[in-house]
């Protein structure tokens, strides 16, 4: 057996719970070598399951951000392949075939000079964060669908905030990703007033018609999460609609436009937050997001109440609240995409109470009186009397 200094460094595509220690058990039983799971960025290889509506997309973004990185991709029907770095292994996945697979990873393995270890591939594609992190199974016997959490914030463990280092980890560039083109492509629709349409390699993604604030996607939801969590590269074109362009979209159903955009930033953001985000400026909820008809992470409602209470720092929200990293930047990070966020001390009441009540907005709707249920009353206030 290799040892524990050569042992080879594999990632995956989001496996958790059950799947992963399923996962981690196999690895133990391959004798020929020694493998310990870690992060995309560190890893020597990658483990992909290419079934699946989100298969291609994963094959696809992992290449894109590690064009010489091994990856043991495993399928229940093997396409032809005429990439070098990826080996196929068809599924059951046996110890021998996995064995086999590993043996020609070592092969591809660059060494590095001073110590004979494997050197990890850097991405190719600089500051764009990890390929996407929903990969759902390991055998057919799992379950195909990903839980909420995994879905939209990811699975990222906490990360030191005062280590430089760990908290590069925590950003990502919202203008690489579909979010970013989204944004421009709205901001022209607006401007010229006509709608326009995004189109990717694999074909049309979204009709984005604002004047009806609606969005019409021709991909399925898998399709369009997988879309959003890979880089875009230069690959989606917007091309503007004239009226006689739109008969497609009448065989679509439309979707509200701030649905889509605040999925789409909470599958690019994954837990992290926007590059050039200060986790010390207060963050100061202006207006609310429609919990009823948006999916939030874990613990949404209470950010929102005390960001509408009272502007608090990122770092301060995480530590009040218990909450993990990923979550709060989560939800930041969608937030910031609908423009709901209010950054800085200007025009904000002080932390003391001690602000300008007439520059705070008044929310006494059903919303607010529930938060003050699970909140409390805040001490400047009596409590709601109304039921």
């Amino acid at each position: 057996m290799t040892s524990a200094r050569s042992a080879l460094r594999l990632c995956h595509a989001g496996m958790e719970g059950r799947t992963l220690d399923a996962f981690q058990i196999f690895l133990s039983r391959v004798d020929a070598f020694s493998c310990r799971i870690t992060d995309e960025n560190h890893a020597d290889a990658a483990f992909i399951d290419a079934d699946g509506d989100l298969g291609q997309y994963l094959l696809e973004g992992h290449r894109l951000l590690y064009p010489g990185r091994p990856m043991i991709v495993t399928s229940s029907r093997p396409t032809p392949n005429h990439d070098p770095f990826t080996i196929q292994v068809t599924k059951p996945v046996g110890l021998a075939a996995f064995s086999a697979a590993l043996q020609r990873v070592h092969e591809l393995l660059p060494r590095s000079r001073d110590d004979g270890r494997r050197a990890p591939q850097p991405p190719f594609y600089g500051d764009l964060g990890a390929p996407p992190d929903d990969l759902p199974a390991f055998t057919d016997a799992v379950e195909a669908e990903t839980i909420f959490a995994t879905r939209y914030v990811g699975s990222a463990p906490d990360v030191d905030l005062d280590d430089p280092r760990q908290r590069e980890r925590i950003y990502y560039l919202p203008e690489n990703f579909l979010q970013g083109t989204l944004a421009r492509a709205l901001a022209h629709a607006r401007d010229v007033e006509r709608p326009v349409k995004l189109r990717g390699p694999l074909g049309t993604i979204l009709y984005l018609d604002p004047t009806n604030e609606s969005a019409y996607q021709p991909l399925s939801p898998k399709a369009l999460r997988a879309q959003a969590q890979v880089p875009t590269r230069g690959t989606i074109k917007q091309t503007t609609l004239d009226a006689g362009d739109v008969g497609p979209v009448a065989r679509l159903d439309p979707r509200p436009l701030q649905v889509v955009e605040w999925e789409v930033a909470l599958w690019a953001s994954r837990g992290r937050l926007p590059r050039g985000t200060d986790l010390d400026t207060p963050v100061r909820l202006v207006r609310w997001p429609n919990f009823t008809r948006l999916p939030v992470p874990e613990g949404a409602l209470r950010i929102a109440g005390l960001w509408s209470r009272t502007p608090t720092t990122l770092r301060d929200t995480v530590h009040l609240l218990g909450l993990p990293q990923r979550h709060v930047f989560a939800f930041f990070s969608a937030c910031a995409a609908l423009d709901l966020l209010q950054l800085g001390d200007e025009g904000m009441p002080d932390r003391r109470g001690t602000g300008d009540p007439a520059r705070t907005p008044e929310r006494r709707g059903l919303l607010q009186r529930t938060l003050g249920r699970l909140l409390g009353a805040r001490p400047d206030e009596r409590p709601d009397p109304r039921p």
